[in-house]
């Protein structure tokens, strides 16, 4: 909704072009891939070890998506998290300009080695975690596969 509010005409590219997707290679896709991948959640423990730099980019008001970008941001250490402003799930189409600058200083910073792990000094006791309400349930109103408990890491 984000992007047809902000760019109609890019929209309607955007829909027609995914209209034109093969309606059974989508729900092979959903069913062979999708569905039976384990959930961020599940992963944690892994995605913990990755220690190859990680650009989280999403919109503030993509809601499906934010606890994950945040799960992933506390977990993964050599992770950085570009939030954009009014902006959903198709952030490099509604925010293009902006995107690549994102996109462009962190590839920037890999190459010369100026992206690294997070320092464990500035975590504090809110960041260690999602919250006490842990996540036990979806997101209200979102699509969210969030329906297990996420890990505490201190």
């Amino acid at each position: 909704m984000q992007f047809q509010n902000k760019n109609p005409r890019g929209w309607a590219e955007f829909a027609t072009a995914l209209g034109e997707h093969s309606a059974l290679g989508a729900a092979l896709t959903m069913r062979g891939v999708q569905a039976a991948r384990p959930s961020f959640c599940h992963l944690q423990d892994e995605l913990a070890q990755v220690r190859t730099p990680v650009l989280l980019v999403v919109g503030d008001e993509d809601e499906g998506c934010l606890e994950t970008a945040l799960m992933l941001k506390r977990t993964i250490g050599p992770s950085g998290l570009a939030i954009l402003p009014r902006t959903g799930h198709t952030a490099n189409l509604e925010e293009p300009d902006v995107f690549n600058w994102v996109v462009d200083r962190f590839l920037a910073a890999v190459e010369r080695g100026a992206w690294r792990p997070r320092d464990p000094r500035s975590r504090s006791a809110s960041t260690t975690g999602i919250g006490p309400h842990d996540l036990q349930r979806p997101i209200p109103g979102s699509r969210s596969r969030l329906a297990c408990r996420w890990k505490h890491r201190s």
